[in-house]
This record gives structure tokens, C-alpha cells and sequence, in this order.
């Protein structure tokens, strides 16, 4: 048997299984009364911190201890009592189906920790892509609502790459949820917009948003893509594709995890730049895998200017006269 602050803990590659135990398990299990159950529970969050750290990007499952079921799970498996960690395989077992899973937390509703994977939490990224303009009449079009097709598929190809295993979101509460749900923006944005619109988009999510008909957000017209009359083209412009993340926190952290480790082709790119081929563009080549959350947007926006040319050296080459000799 593992040691009482291990116990409990297992990833199966995807997922991140934790066993909590209430103030009764702890001294039915192991003995001990209020003073040591703290510092048990100060060791466990050091142990989970650790375990989050070897399996980064995992989403994080909590199973409440139950010593009914874990006893009738054990007598039909009696070799499993020699395991080195019953705990954790009885866990792994009962998160293999979510209605087996919800019984137990329903039986448990108190668990002993930091609610972050009930805590309700948004979080606001965009995705930066940069595209080579041929002239103004193109680049108007980037100022349109992105097509409802569009979204949907590339929201469906990060659910299926980047983001597979996305836990199913479901509200619980005004300020507490379970899973978490990926809404992409209608529009495309300048990076200077990401900052100035987070705040008021995270707490419209927060406040109103549950799991609707709709997987877009909806931004308003003046906030779109503008382009200035000033501006010569061919050039490079770096647009932003906003994306919101809404869910518990614990799965929030996962999400900015994937979302900022992100490599080319984790990515949907091949829609972009067939889009961008529809409005006479191109996704500057091999760029498009950079994202940034909310607060950071600018810096990465730079760092990802400087390794881009200067739009003159875009500039088409004039053609040379032909010299006639007489």
C-alpha cells in the first residue's frame, strides 16, 4: 500500500484521477483527528502539485471516496486488494462511466478541497494569424461576420485534436459548473482589441451563458477588423481570432495549457488558409500557430512581428525595360 497523502492518485493518459476524502474517511482509513487531517491535506495538495506537473495538460477528475461502493468494487475484485493502490484503481474504474461517477458525487456532495473543479471561471485567448493582403478590397472582407460553417468546424477540429477529451460543461450554479466548453468569436479582431473587450466578455459568460443552442459568441459590429486608408499594400496584417474557454477552473487551466503549447499541426490551419484563399489572402507560411490569453496578446503580437518582414520587402518587383538596340 502507498503512503496515506499518495493514495489515490492515477492518470490514464488523458485524464488526472483524485480521490478526496472527508474528515470521517481519514480517520476510519488511517486514524487521527482534526490537526492531523489538515496536515493530510496539506500533503495531498503538495502530491496532486506534483502529479499535475508530471502529466501537464491533463484534465483533472475528482472522485469523492466511498467506502460502500470501494468495498463491493473490491469484493468482486478481490486480487485488486493486493495492488499496490486500490484507491486509485477503484477511482479509474468509477470515472469509466459518468452516470457510476455522478451517484457518487451526489452521495458526497462535501468534498474535502479547494473547489476549483467546480469554481466557475472564463478564459479569453486569441489566436493570432497573420495574413499577406494583396490590396484594400481584400482585407475589407476580413471586417465581415465570420461564416457560422467556419467556426463550427474549426471548433469541432480543436475538440477532436488539440482539446481531445474535453469534459462535457454543465452549470451547476451562478458560480459554480463542472467541465468546460470552447466558444469561438464570430469575428475577427485587431490585437488591441483582446485586451479592451476580455473583461466584459468573460463576465457576460459568467453571468448569463449555459449550454444554449449556439457554440459562437456573439461580438459586436465595432468591435470587427478595421483597416487604416493609410495602408500600402502588399502587406502582412496579424489578426486575431478570439476564443473563449467557460468552465471549472481546474479544466480552464488545462485548456491554456493545450491551447498556448500548441504546434502547427495540433491545429486546424488548412481551414484558414482555405478561407483566407476565398477572400484572395494568404496565411503567411509556416506561421499560425501562435496564441496568446488575454493580457499577453501584445507581447506576442511583437515577438511575432519581429519575425516577419517588413511589408516594403512585400512590395512586387517593377519590371525591368527591355533596352532596344538600334
Amino acid at each position: 500500500m502507498v503512503m496515506k497523502e499518495k493514495a489515490g492518485f492515477v492518470c490514464d493518459g488523458q485524464r488526472l484521477v483524485y480521490v478526496t476524502y472527508s474528515v470521517e474517511d481519514f480517520e476510519n482509513l488511517w486514524g487521527g483527528g482534526l490537526q492531523a487531517f489538515k496536515d493530510f491535506l496539506l500533503a495531498r495538495q503538495r502530491e496532486f502539485q506534483r502529479w499535475q506537473g508530471n502529466h501537464y495538460g491533463t484534465w483533472i477528475i475528482t472522485v469523492p471516496f466511498d467506502q460502500e461502493n470501494f468495498s463491493a468494487w473490491l469484493k468482486e475484485n478481490p486480487l485488486r486488494r493486493h495492488y499496490r493502490d486500490p484507491h486509485a484503481s477503484w477511482a479509474l474504474w468509477v470515472t469509466q462511466n459518468s452516470e457510476r461517477l455522478e451517484k457518487i458525487r451526489t452521495r458526497h456532495p462535501l468534498q474535502n478541497y479547494i473547489l476549483k473543479d467546480e469554481s466557475l471561471k472564463t478564459c479569453f485567448f486569441a489566436w493570432l494569424l497573420p495574413v499577406i493582403a494583396p490590396d484594400a478590397p481584400s482585407m475589407r472582407q476580413l471586417s465581415s461576420q465570420l461564416p457560422q460553417e467556419l467556426t463550427s468546424q474549426i471548433r469541432q477540429e480543436l475538440l477532436v485534436g488539440l482539446l481531445q477529451s474535453l469534459p462535457e460543461f454543465r452549470r451547476l450554479s451562478p458560480s459554480r459548473g463542472r467541465g468546460v466548453d470552447i466558444l469561438p468569436v464570430d469575428t475577427l479582431v485587431h490585437p488591441s482589441t483582446i485586451d479592451r473587450i476580455s473583461e466584459q466578455v468573460e463576465k457576460s459568460l459568467i453571468t448569463t451563458w449555459d449550454k444554449r443552442s449556439s457554440t459562437t459568441f456573439h461580438l459586436p459590429k465595432e468591435y470587427r477588423f478595421s483597416i487604416n486608408p493609410n495602408w500600402r499594400y502588399p502587406r502582412v496584417a496579424i489578426l486575431c481570432f478570439p476564443l473563449v474557454a467557460v468552465g471549472s477552473a481546474f479544466d480552464c487551466e488545462t485548456v491554456t495549457m493545450r491551447i498556448t503549447m500548441a504546434e502547427s499541426k495540433d491545429l486546424p490551419l488548412d481551414t484558414w488558409i482555405n478561407y483566407f484563399h476565398s477572400l484572395g489572402m494568404e496565411l503567411y507560411p509556416g506561421k499560425g500557430a501562435d496564441f496568446a490569453i488575454a493580457g499577453f496578446v501584445e507581447h506576442i503580437q511583437n515577438e511575432l512581428q519581429r519575425d516577419l518582414p517588413p511589408n516594403l520587402e512585400l512590395q512586387p518587383q517593377r519590371p525591368e525595360y527591355l533596352r532596344r538596340i538600334k
